[in-house]
């Protein structure tokens, strides 16, 4: 009864120990892509601000 509950607790712990690993490694794949989307977002958003900054100027002028 003893070796079993020794057994049992090493098991849990060995299993804690591996899933803590596995959500760790998780977290820092799922926060490695938010960063890469995050760049492209930004990217667009630049972008899309230049293009409607100069047809604003081009507007403008045009008036």
């Amino acid at each position: 009864m003893v070796l079993f509950a020794i057994g049992l607790m090493a098991g849990i712990a060995l299993g804690m120990i591996i899933v803590g690993f596995l959500a760790i490694g998780a977290y820092e794949r799922g926060f490695s892509e938010a960063l890469e989307r995050r760049k492209a977002w930004r990217t667009e958003l630049v972008a899309r601000t230049v293009v409607g900054t100069r047809a604003l100027v081009a507007t403008r002028k045009a008036s």
